[in-house]
C-alpha cells in the first residue's frame, strides 16, 4: 500500500462518523473520536467535505423528530458545518437547542470535531419562520 492509499483509506470511513455524528443516530456506533482529535487539519477539512458530499447523496432524509434533512454545507474558512431542515410541526427554540446541543456534546465524534474548532449549525424552517441552533464546543462545557 502506498503512501497516498494508506491515507486514503485512514479516511474513508470519516465521511460515515459525519454522517452518523448528524444524521443516524442508530445506524452505526462507530467511535472514530481519537482518531479524529489527531488527524491533520487537511485530513480534517477532506473528511468534513466528504461527509458532506455523502449527506447531500442521502437527502432528503426523514429524521426520528419529524423533520426532514434536506441539505448540507461546509465553510473550511469559518469551520462551519451547517445543516438545512425543513419541520412540519411546530418547533420549541430552547427545547430545540437543548436537545441539539445535548445530542453534539454527548457524541463522541461530534464532540472531537467541535474540539478541533468545527461549528455546527442547524437551520429549521417551519412555514415562515426559521431557528437557527449553532453548537460551538464552548457550549458543552463539561458534558461529554
Amino acid at each position: 500500500m502506498n503512501r497516498f492509499t494508506h491515507r486514503m483509506s485512514a479516511l474513508a470511513p470519516l465521511p460515515v462518523a459525519l454522517l452518523v455524528a448528524f444524521v443516524s443516530p442508530v445506524a452505526w456506533s462507530a467511535d472514530d473520536s481519537e482518531r479524529l482529535s489527531t488527524m491533520s487539519d487537511t485530513e480534517l477539512e477532506a473528511g468534513m467535505k466528504s461527509g458532506v458530499q455523502v449527506v447531500m447523496k442521502r437527502v432528503p432524509l426523514q429524521m426520528e423528530d419529524q423533520s426532514v434533512l434536506v441539505g448540507a454545507d461546509y465553510e473550511p474558512v469559518t469551520r462551519i458545518a451547517t445543516y438545512h431542515y425543513l419541520q412540519a410541526t411546530r418547533l420549541d427554540p430552547a427545547a430545540l437547542r437543548t436537545r441539539l446541543t445535548t445530542k453534539n456534546c454527548t457524541t463522541p465524534n461530534t464532540r472531537a470535531m467541535m474540539s478541533r474548532g468545527i461549528t455546527f449549525r442547524h437551520l429549521f424552517t417551519a412555514g415562515e419562520r426559521q431557528i437557527d441552533v449553532t453548537v460551538r464546543d464552548s457550549d458543552c462545557g463539561t458534558r461529554g
